[in-house]
């Protein structure tokens, strides 16, 4: 039976499949709730209070795990190499399944921009200076693997705690200064990236804590509920979740607070009997399928998400969105596959020369 006055940052790393399952789930409720503030259809109660308090902070901490699941392989096998080379398959062979068609019925087919168009927006070259962000995602994930080797090196040198808080602090205040010097000298580069950009300290936080859960770290519980309580007066009363930079800070913090709080219930839940256990292994069984293909799922979601509504299938209408979820669903299974079809018939390649 463990101690449940400290929580142990392992538990992240034991519950990282059901946490990406949860968020990608957050992700796709946070493009309804975005659809009905666009088309001011019942914009109110939940719907309002998720899109304000909530948001895409999804992505987040999708950038958070993704920078706990990169610090792990690094620690496990440092080659760069080999480490460069399965993360940006596993990143770009589906980006490019979905991603190229996609452009080319928008670009050419229904917008009839040309060859150009295309080439601009799948190669993130209008992400900057157009403000098209349909995969935006894929280039902000693309640049956290490139950096990821600084940042683990960063966390590595830190010795103690206080040495790992203040280079973790040390790095989104540099982030943070690029951001908000971007946006008093370059406004319009501002609003094209800074989707992406503001997301970064996330990815930070994940590499640190991808180090606490390697090393085993603990905290105490009544940390964690203070944090939580911090993060709401500083959405709620303070008014801070609506306000650009940190509002996307605060609603990361709020959505990190509320499932280390998640973790710690599944903790109780699975020493348990009975309901309790059975209601575990539930959450476990539907978020850590889901968590399995959160990569493909988000981008036949957005994918999809975009095609229908140019077809004039609006995703604020629940039976639109019931069936872009369903659509989505299945064809995530099946570019899972296929990407794995394709990085195994390379494996056999290379094996045969």
């Amino acid at each position: 039976m463990r101690h449940h006055s400290e929580w142990q940052f392992y538990s992240l790393s034991r519950y990282r499949n059901v946490l990406m399952g949860l968020q990608i789930l957050l992700i796709i409720i946070f493009h309804f709730a975005e659809d009905c503030r666009l088309y001011d259809v019942r914009y109110d109660g939940l719907v309002k209070f998720y899109d304000i308090f909530i948001h895409s902070s999804g992505v987040d901490l999708f950038l958070l795990l993704s920078g706990m699941g990169l610090y792990f392989s690094m620690k496990k096998g440092p080659d760069l190499k080999s480490f460069y080379k399965k993360r940006f398959q596993r990143l770009l062979i589906p980006y490019v399944i979905v991603a190229a068609p996609a452009w080319l019925w928008l670009d050419v087919i229904v917008q009839g921009q040309g060859p150009l168009a295309f080439f601009k927006d799948f190669f993130f070259i209008s992400f900057f200076f157009e403000e098209k962000r349909w995969f935006w995602y894929i280039f902000m994930m693309a640049l956290c693997y490139l950096i990821f080797p600084y940042i683990f090196s960063t966390a590595e040198r830190a010795g103690d705690r206080i040495s790992r808080h203040m280079r973790l602090a040390l790095l989104c205040m540099m982030s943070t200064l690029a951001l908000v010097m971007l946006e008093l000298y370059h406004h319009d580069l501002y609003i094209n990236i800074s989707i992406a950009l503001s997301r970064l300290p996330a990815f930070f936080a994940g590499v640190f804590v991808g180090k606490a859960v390697w090393e085993k770290h603990k905290v105490p519980l009544w940390k964690i509920f203070l944090l939580l309580i911090l993060v709401v007066l500083a959405a709620g009363p303070l008014g801070l979740a609506d306000k650009s930079i940190i509002g996307v800070y605060i609603a990361a913090l709020l959505n990190f607070s509320l499932c280390l709080v998640f973790v710690w219930v599944l903790d109780i839940l699975s020493e348990k009997r009975g309901f309790p256990l059975l209601a575990w292994r539930g959450i476990n069984s539907i978020l850590g399928w889901f968590g399995k293909y959160t990569l493909e799922l988000y981008l036949v979601h957005v994918a999809v998400r975009r095609v229908m509504k140019t077809l004039g299938f609006y995703t604020y209408r629940l039976s639109c969105e019931g069936i872009m979820v369903i659509i989505s669903v299945a064809l995530a299974v099946l570019l899972s596959k296929l990407t794995g079809a394709i990085v195994g018939r390379q494996k056999k390649r290379l094996k045969n020369k």
